[in-house]
Order: C-alpha cells, then sequence, then structure tokens
C-alpha cells in the first residue's frame, strides 16, 4: 500500500466566528491532513512542536496508525495563529500568528521515510518544501 509523507505545520489555532470563540485547539495543516489521510494510507509526519504540545494531540495521531517519528519536540512554545472569520467562512482576518518553535523549522526526514510513495507539502515556508 502507497505510503504519504507529511511535512508541514503543528499549531494552535484560537479563532472567533459570529458563531463562537475557541482557544488553542488542535491546528496545523501537517495535523490536518494527516488525520484525513490516514482514513485511507499509510502516513509519515514530519513537523516540529513546542514542549507545551498536549501529549493528547500526540496520541491521537499515533491512535490513527500515524508514524510520529518524524515529530520533533522543542524547547519552546508551539507556532500559534489566532484569527477571525464573519459571515463569510471562506475569509479570515489574521489577528495574531506567533511562530515560536516554526520560525526555525528545518525538516529532517528520518531514513525509514524516505521510501515514501507521496510527498504532501503542508503550508510551510517555500524554501522549506
Amino acid at each position: 500500500m502507497a505510503s504519504i509523507l507529511v511535512v508541514g505545520s503543528m499549531a494552535f489555532d484560537s479563532i472567533e466566528t459570529p458563531f463562537g470563540k475557541v482557544k488553542k485547539v488542535l491546528g496545523g495543516s501537517a495535523n490536518y491532513f494527516s488525520l484525513a489521510a490516514s482514513h485511507f494510507v499509510p502516513v509519515r509526519c514530519v513537523s516540529v512542536v513546542g514542549r507545551d504540545y498536549p501529549k493528547e494531540h500526540l496520541d491521537l495521531l499515533t491512535k490513527k496508525g500515524i508514524d510520529t517519528s518524524g515529530i520533533r519536540i522543542e524547547s519552546g512554545q508551539t507556532f500559534h495563529w489566532a484569527g477571525k472569520y464573519g459571515y463569510e467562512l471562506h475569509e479570515a482576518e489574521t489577528l495574531e500568528t506567533q511562530l515560536n518553535v516554526f520560525e526555525s523549522f528545518k525538516p529532517q526526514i528520518p531514513d525509514s521515510y524516505r521510501n515514501s510513495e507521496v510527498v504532501f507539502l503542508g503550508n510551510i515556508a517555500p524554501q522549506l518544501q
């Protein structure tokens, strides 16, 4: 079966909408893509989080069969994005972006991932992709 290598952000999102507000919920392109793709193929994830990242979030990925050995936990805080949506939910207003450990993220692909058949490049700087 084909496997997918995911390289992207793992984050906390704080979101305001006309319907409610949440703070520091699971966010990031690597998280959401990995969770969705895990229903169809094996997923290998490469990203970085801070020491504040809850073990429960990593456990969720593992429970879904996602290989998390490519996720580095570094000193500092996890990437955090805050945004606001109006009734046009396809238009976000960024209120705050805290890159934190993601600012110096340099993806390191484990040797065991190098035979991945497909690569998904999440929302990260093009030079890192």
